[in-house]
């Protein structure tokens, strides 16, 4: 049942991001063009109106249509939080990628006062998840006006990847956000 529920908020995840993008490039056509696109066959919009809020209401018809859900257990303020983190990580911050040695990237992150919790909260959590799901050696290390993150020991063709995928890319890997919002969302993980 969990397998079937990480792949349905994938596949949601994956479209409403697909329409969000196709949004943004449609931005620039002329109030006289066609919008037939970007709504349902009965007329009603598709999008929340907002990333974290269309995020929300994916999760929680999720949680509606499971007749095993334990409301008792639903966080959904702690989702919300979450989703502000992730929005003050990419808004509200700035990082750097260096080569620091054989094999080695360095992830250096700074962010505005508002974003620096963000920051202490997120890196660490999705630094042990990668490391545990790519193998890789990760250490992090938090500051008072960030983070860094350094990766080691990693073949060349990866040090080209990860170096190009930067720290944005890197926070995005392995796809796990869908999944572990709705673990958050039913009250199982931070």
């Amino acid at each position: 049942m969990v397998h079937r529920l990480i792949t349905i908020v994938s596949v949601v995840v994956a479209l409403v991001s697909l329409s969000l993008w196709a949004a943004d490039k449609h931005s620039g056509h002329t109030g006289d063009m066609q919008h037939n696109a970007m709504s349902h066959e009965n007329g009603q919009p598709l999008e929340g109106g907002q990333a974290a809020f269309a995020a929300l209401i994916e999760i929680v018809a999720m949680l509606e249509q499971d007749a095993e859900t334990d409301w008792d257990s639903v966080d959904i303020d702690g989702l919300r939080s979450h989703l502000v983190d992730m929005n003050h990580l990419i808004l509200d911050t700035a990082a750097k990628t260096s080569i620091t040695g054989d094999g080695q990237i360095r992830f250096d992150v700074r962010g505005s006062p508002a974003s620096i919790e963000s920051i202490h909260r997120m890196v660490p959590a999705h630094s042990r998840f990668i490391a545990q799901s790519r193998g890789w050696t990760i250490e992090h290390q938090i500051s008072e006006v960030g983070a860094t993150i350094t990766i080691s020991a990693i073949e060349e063709t990866q040090m080209s990847r990860i170096q190009a995928l930067g720290f944005y890319g890197f926070m995005s890997l392995d796809s796990h956000h869908q999944a572990h919002h709705y673990q958050m969302a039913i009250g199982h993980s931070h």
